[in-house]
């Protein structure tokens, strides 16, 4: 976790996109608070997304090239009967496909890679900002609202680099083709000049309905993955409830709404789709007839006539996709992008981590040995928590395991986990360390995932244990040979225990109230400090 954190801990000053990326790489995500931060982030992997855009370009302009070759050789070869040029011209030929080739590897690899590299780091960020201990203030947010963002939100923004290459290649193959048009015909080239930027703004005029549904689309989206996420994390307390009907039409409203809104934006990009073809066909068609009819006036060769047609052909893709690109990508990485800076620069909700010489205060304050803590005060909780994690580790009543084996979620040296899991009291779970236990403990009982998330605390061995009904799940006989256990093996060292059961109270060397410890917590509060 980063040190560097605010007094109040109501206002982050954790730049989250200065973390390191995988193998020590710097992101280079711009800050939240960035002006202009979905372009910052599309251009952030340059130069690497700059060759993308180069060798795009060129891919495209070899492919522009192609109908040029080819009415050379109908002029230059077929007409003159002459095969050491029609030769040479297929030599030319084969050579642009070689380079179109190795242009749109290069082109696809880097764009691939940038828009990677730029969706880890924002999936990166947001689960350092999820994981961090002080949590949110505000409104309350759910896994599943957190996991769509951290997810399908940073994998949209990721593809806003292809605005950056695409639309580049896109431009330099209008450019070239009015260049072309404009040797063969002034007129031509005028009017492929001007065509060009008509595609594009029918369809940003045709596309904004679609910007508008796109976000409701992605915000309906997130709220049905949202809800399936957190029903199936308590499927289990459904069950118990009863509630499987009820949430069941709650789902079923959330996703028919979801439904609704794909449907309203497909529609629109069936629009938008329809549009521009139209478009791009008319203009082809206009441009084709204009070129026959110069033909017929001998203004235009037949080698001429067949390389305007092969760029008319050429040119109505890029046209076309260059006003679809613009309209659509960018309006739902904007809307990702939101969400994205919402949850990173969300303010707090517990106290920042305390520097070295108040934590050591609060540490020497609290009693050696095993004490048991009686009564409820969630701040006194909270405060404790705030302690640094190298020194201080919290067992929550419910803790979170991971998909693996028991094992592999308490210690990292397998000697060190099941010395861990013998103070436990895990050796009934089948199959022992070596289980797995499915994501979030779902293979387990409830008091084995008790016990596994105790035994993962015990094999950190830090300074200060701090459990929060650590048994409640598990029989009597085996409560008190945790608690015999656990009051053993901390012996000298401090652990507390929020229970109200006897039998940690059995091996207490201090029984509190928990109002006893208020005092000592209110020296981690910066108005304490001073």
């Amino acid at each position: 976790m980063p040190d560097n954190f605010s007094d109040t801990g109501r206002e982050s000053t954790v730049d989250y996109a200065a973390l390191p990326g995988p193998g020590g790489r710097k992101s280079l995500i711009p800050p939240v608070d960035a002006r202009w931060w979905t372009l910052k982030v599309a251009l952030s992997q340059r130069p690497w997304s700059f060759i993308a855009s180069a060798g795009m370009a060129l891919s495209f302009l070899c492919n522009g090239i192609t109908p040029v070759v080819v009415g050379r050789a109908v002029d230059d070869a077929i007409a003159t009967s002459s095969l050491s040029r029609l030769g040479f011209w297929i030599l030319v030929l084969g050579a642009v496909f070689v380079v179109a080739i190795a242009a749109n590897w290069t082109a696809r690899f880097m764009l691939v890679r940038s828009q990677q590299l730029v969706s880890h780091d924002l999936r990166t960020m947001v689960t350092d900002r999820i994981q961090d201990p002080r949590g949110f203030a505000g409104r309350e947010r759910t896994a599943g609202g957190l996991l769509s963002i951290a997810s399908s939100d940073t994998t949209r923004v990721g593809d806003i680099v292809m605005m950056t290459v695409m639309p580049v290649a896109e431009a330099a193959a209008i450019t070239y083709g009015s260049i072309m048009m404009f040797t063969i015909n002034p007129w031509l080239g005028l009017g492929t000049l001007i065509g060009g930027p008509a595609l594009v703004v029918v369809a940003l005029w045709v596309a904004r309905p679609l910007q508008r549904r796109s976000v409701a689309r992605q915000q309906a989206i997130a709220e049905t993955a949202a809800m399936a996420t957190d029903v199936v994390q308590g499927l289990r307390i459904l069950k118990g409830l009863g509630a499987i009907v009820t949430v069941r039409r709650r789902y079923d409203a959330v996703s028919g709404n979801a439904y609704e809104r794909t449907i309203h934006a497909t529609a629109a990009e069936a629009r938008l789709n329809g549009s521009t073809d139209v478009a791009g066909a008319l203009f082809v068609a206009t441009l084709g007839i204009a070129t026959g009819w110069l033909a017929l006036q001998g203004h235009v060769a037949i080698g001429e006539l067949i390389t305007v047609v092969g760029l008319t052909q050429f040119l109505v893709t890029p046209m076309t996709m260059l006003g679809r690109n613009l309209a659509s990508r960018w309006a739902s990485a904007e809307a990702s992008g939101s969400r994205i800076r919402e949850v990173l620069g969300a303010d707090f909700e517990r106290l920042s981590e305390v520097d070295a010489e108040r934590a050591d205060r609060v540490i020497s304050s609290l009693p050696t040995g095993l004490t048991v803590v009686t009564g409820s005060d969630p701040e006194v909780i909270h405060r404790l928590e705030s302690l640094p994690r190298t020194r201080v580790v919290v067992v929550p009543h419910s803790s979170d395991l991971f998909d693996g084996t028991v094992a592999d979620n308490v210690h990292p040296d397998r000697a060190v986990a099941e010395q861990a899991l013998r103070v436990a009291s895990c050796d009934d779970i089948p199959e022992g360390p070596d289980k797995r236990i499915g994501e979030n403990g779902r293979m387990l009982s409830g008091g084995q995932r008790q016990r596994v998330a105790l035994a993962r605390a015990i094999a950190a061995d830090p300074e200060v244990v701090i459990l929060q009904d650590p048994t409640t799940a598990v029989d009597s006989v085996t409560e008190q040979a945790i608690a015999d256990a656990v009051a053993l093996h901390r012996t000298g060292r401090r652990t507390l225990v929020f229970t109200e059961a006897p039998a940690w109270s059995a091996v207490a060397d201090h029984v509190l109230d928990v109002a006893d410890l208020a005092g000592p917590t209110t020296q981690l509060t910066p108005e304490a400090a001073r």
